[in-house]
């Protein structure tokens, strides 16, 4: 799958390395993230709406603020994940920022 991500081309892969990644406000409305690797990632405000995160391993991510509306977090790891403000695929905001 090819995302443009802040205006970068990229070939995502299930199970991809992406840990570390600047994410910042990228667009990910649909991606399929399935398997990959979002370790210590900055998804600062990133727009994951119906995002397929199944799998993703995103302990120790910024998700600050991001929109996870409609998004499939099934056997997502988001241990230690900045969720500050972040939008839950109920819609609804998640209060704190660690997951412990």
């Amino acid at each position: 799958m090819i995302l443009t991500i802040n205006g970068k081309e990229l070939d995502i892969k299930a199970g991809a390395n992406l840990s570390g990644a600047d994410l910042i406000k990228a667009d990910l409305i649909r991606a399929n993230l399935v398997g990959v690797n979002l370790v210590g990632a900055n998804l600062f405000r990133a727009d994951l709406s119906g995002a397929n995160l199944v799998g993703a391993d995103l302990s120790g991510a910024d998700l600050a603020g991001a929109n996870l509306s409609g998004a499939d977090l099934s056997g997502a790891d988001l241990y230690k994940a900045n969720l500050t403000n972040a939008i839950f695929p109920d819609g609804k905001k998640f209060e704190t920022h660690l997951l412990k």
